[in-house]
């Protein structure tokens, strides 16, 4: 269901609120789980979504996904002893640095995204393509700033990073380094967007928000192996999207 329309210059709150009211009176007493995705265009977020829970969010190259789209899906009888909770709502959001809005007031837009599905969400994955954190770094900014937000007014959402599209995922070492580049980056980005919030405590991504590098991101080998239409999957990304997955139900059973 779309939850906010791609070409609102604005989050549409009357009209997430009413479908958010209308979602409970359906559902009663019955627990949720929010997880939603961010990431810029074309980063592979809906292909994602669709590989781990068999959804059908539209993926194609470009600004396919415009504005948020919700999916509800039910947790099975012998998952919910586990979990906890009866049912898994998917928020699936158009990608940041749209090349279509470009020009106009972007950065803006990509702020209220952020802050719109870091704060709808128990959990956000923060979806970036390839392993240049560097070139990550205003959707970074973006993504720390959202955080801080929710830290002001005392939600404590909590998150995984997802690398997609790299060449080794089993290269333990470079993936370490990759690790180090993206916690300084993030640490970066916080003092920059404290600086921006007038959050003055923040020192640190881990002073926004709980994270732990080693344990929070998770490396994606390419969906196809060669180049479609006649490549075959990656069996690599099935691995890497059961052990994400995993992760994902891990820190929902921890979630308040």
């Amino acid at each position: 269901m779309e939850l906010m329309d791609g070409d609102a210059g604005h989050v549409p709150l009357m009209w997430v609120s009413a479908v958010l009211d209308e979602l409970v009176k359906i559902l009663g007493d019955q627990k949720v789980f929010v997880l939603s995705v961010l990431g810029i265009q074309s980063s592979g977020k809906s292909t994602m979504l669709n590989a781990m829970f068999g959804l059908q969010f539209a993926v194609s190259a470009g600004r396919c996904t415009r504005g948020a789209f919700m999916q509800l899906v039910r947790v099975s009888e012998e998952m919910k002893e586990e979990l906890k909770f009866d049912y898994i709502l998917i928020v699936d959001t158009e990608g940041l640095r749209a090349l279509e809005l470009a020009g106009t007031s972007t950065r803006h837009h990509d702020n209220e995204i952020a802050t719109f599905v870091v704060g709808l969400g128990n959990l956000t994955l923060i979806n970036i393509f390839g392993e240049n954190p560097a070139e990550m770094q205003d959707i970074l900014q973006i993504v720390v700033q959202a955080f801080l937000r929710m830290k002001k007014v005392r939600l404590n959402p909590s998150c995984l990073f997802v690398h997609q599209n790299v060449g080794d995922v089993s290269a333990g070492e470079k993936n370490m380094e990759g690790r180090r580049r993206l916690q300084e980056k993030l640490d970066e980005m916080a003092k920059l967007a404290a600086k921006e919030e007038e959050e003055s405590e923040a020192e640190c991504f881990s002073d926004v928000i709980e994270f732990n590098v080693k344990e929070d991101v998770y490396y994606f080998a390419q969906l196809w192996e060669g180049s479609p239409p006649m490549a075959p999957p990656n069996p690599s990304y099935s691995r890497n999207v059961q052990n994400l997955k995993k992760a994902i139900f891990r820190k929902a059973t921890k979630s308040p």
